[in-house]
């Protein structure tokens, strides 16, 4: 954790920069420390840090709002980048929202570009979307981006809930939108925002690349080889629930294919090379300067991507014809919805078949069982006892999946209960990014009473994995639910009660309980799952006999099996004796894979 004493703002200095009309050099200064807030998360503020925190954005919003401070081009576009850290910071101090500061800047038709550092998703002034496109598009566009990017966190908050999906279907009726920028975090936040709209969002961005500059320029000149494989990810490490549900996939091929991991993390030094005969690096820079030779002329016969949308790149390349036949998998377990890739890979389970063309725009592929194998968590039980006099109920969710609908739900479980709560947030990791950790808490506060949760930051996976032992239950959050989570926590062998709708990533977990004999812990709708959640709380030798049921399950014969995989090789290999015939079929009906 950061001491707010690390960084040193001097308001004067600031002011003598504006005084003096170095309306740059003031842009540098103020950019300098933006910079520090959006890449350093605090966890907490005593009174001298929330003095320090109101005075900074005070002093900020004062100067940004003076009508003949210009910003030079290349300083708002930064600006509008730092528009997700302004607005937490902002939500961080006593000022809320930057509501007054837009009121200024309406009369200031000239400092338009500071509009679009200051409106966010928190506002509660409204400002006409098709009036900022209206008066500069391109600046507009790298704010409609960038507007997303609250999404970290913010989905607690009323406001921000209503405001994305304003924004989503604006952007989706809005032809001028052409561009967009952190496309992995616009792909995320769409489907977080609304799940059965996100697909229009999509098929813009997918779009933008394919008619762009990386699309028209980029030329790949495949010769197949038809045991030639790339795997497609940047996500390749033990650690990434990418790898623990797709490894054993990836691991079925080695034998009879010739694999090549593209790799698109430079960052990480745990990535798994085992399994590949060569390893390609590309960053995101090397495909917007076309400097991906190895990749633009190969003999690939298949091109498999486990988490289309986990990453800029990943998104980028999916938009490309890397090879004749291209496949996606669960590890982001929802549709490109218009990319260059062909088949998406699931489990038959796990599916609702009929909505094969509503969910996903690749014709999907249907494996018995899950659609992924999930290796067993790498922790030893320790059979804590809780030190707590609560009821724990562990809610093992990244904020994003944390929204405001399922916040007013677990309030009702908390007035209801018969016993003290205390909801347990594990952020995940989300929560430090743009320094999303304390809005995200003061969001909660608005709904929950403050003595009834904690906000757990990012642990390592050890001490995480300790801490939901401590739990008496957990609960799976909706409508985006979780796939590792509910393996952990049956591992350990708590009760979690999940709730089913009508896709993969609501419907995983679910599943998972059907397979170890507790579909009597799933619920369709908001009062089953209060029902059951208050069961487990209120009755205790209804709670023990389900913890006995888990103790007595086969786990590593059911959600740990890694037989399965063959399945996935069967269906790479009909693929690729059968892709032609079936490309030339107009019908999209899913292949089953026996």
């Amino acid at each position: 954790m950061t001491n707010i004493n690390d960084i040193q703002v001097n308001p004067r200095e600031l002011l003598a920069l504006y005084l003096n009309q170095e309306y740059d050099q003031l842009s540098e200064s103020l950019i300098r420390l933006l910079e520090h807030f959006e890449n350093v998360a605090y966890f907490q503020l005593n009174s001298e840090g929330q003095y320090f925190v109101n005075a900074f954005v005070k002093n900020f919003l004062y100067l940004f709002t003076q009508p003949d401070y210009l910003l030079s081009d290349n300083h708002a576009i930064q600006f509008i980048r730092f528009n997700a850290t302004i607005s937490n910071l902002v939500a961080m101090s006593s000022f809320k929202t930057t509501d007054r500061y837009l009121e200024i800047l309406r009369s200031q038709p000239h400092n338009f570009l500071k509009v679009l550092a200051l409106y966010s998703a928190r506002n509660t002034v409204y400002l006409d979307r098709k009036k900022l496109f209206d008066t500069h598009r391109e600046y507009t566009s790298i704010w409609y981006s960038h507007f997303y990017e609250l999404y970290f966190s913010g989905f607690v908050n009323e406001r921000v809930n209503e405001h994305f999906k304003e924004h989503l279907y604006y952007g989706a009726a809005e032809k001028r939108l052409t561009n967009f920028y952190n496309v992995s975090n616009v792909y995320f936040a769409v489907t977080y925002a609304d799940g059965d709209r996100d697909r229009e969002i999509k098929q813009k961005i997918n779009r933008s690349v394919q008619e762009g500059a990386i699309g028209k320029t980029i030329q790949i000149k495949n010769t197949p080889h038809p045991k030639k494989i790339a795997i497609v990810t940047g996500l390749w490490f033990p650690a990434h629930s990418v790898y623990r549900t797709l490894f054993h996939f990836v691991e079925s091929l080695k034998d009879d294919y010739e694999l090549t991991l593209i790799n698109l993390n430079l960052i990480r030094n745990d990535i798994d090379f085992q399994h590949f005969k060569e390893v390609i690096n590309v960053d995101v820079k090397d495909i917007f300067s076309n400097q991906i030779n190895s990749i633009q002329k190969n003999e690939f016969m298949v091109s498999y991507y486990p988490d289309v949308g986990m990453t800029d790149a990943s998104i980028f390349l999916a938009n490309l014809r890397i090879a004749p036949i291209q496949v996606c998998t669960v590890g982001h377990s929802v549709s490109t919805f218009g990319s260059e890739i062909d088949y998406f890979i699931s489990g038959a389970d796990v599916e609702v078949s009929d909505n094969a063309q509503a969910n996903y725009s690749e014709r999907l592929v249907l494996l018995p069982g899950l659609g992924i194998i999930n290796n067993p968590p790498l922790y030893q039980p320790q059979h804590l006892q809780k030190d707590r006099p609560e009821f724990i109920i562990n809610c093992p969710w990244t904020c994003y999946k944390a929204n405001y609908q399922l916040i007013q739900t677990l309030d009702k479980i908390v007035k209801a209960s018969p016993k003290k709560i205390l909801l347990r947030f594990f952020t995940g990791g989300s929560e430090s990014r743009k320094n999303s950790f304390l809005p995200f808490a003061k969001d909660l506060e608005l709904i929950l009473n403050k003595d009834c949760f904690e906000v757990v930051p990012a642990q390592p996976y050890e001490q995480y994995m300790a801490l939901l032992e401590l739990g008496d239950i957990c609960i799976d959050s909706y409508h985006f639910g979780g796939c590792n989570t509910v393996a952990d926590v049956l591992y350990l062998g708590k009760p979690i009660v999940t709730f089913e709708g009508n896709k993969w990533y609501n419907r995983i977990g679910s599943q998972m309980l059907r397979m170890v004999g507790l579909s009597e812990l799933i619920a369709t709708n908001e009062g089953e799952y209060l029902h059951l959640i208050l069961k487990l709380i209120e009755n205790d030798e209804y709670r023990f006999g389900i913890q006995e049921k888990i103790r007595q399950a086969d786990l590593s014969n059911t959600i740990f099996n890694s037989e399965s995989k063959k399945y996935f090789k069967k269906a790479i290999d009909f693929l690729v004796k059968n892709d032609r015939k079936i490309k030339d079929k107009d019908w999209k009906k899913p292949i089953l894979i026996r």
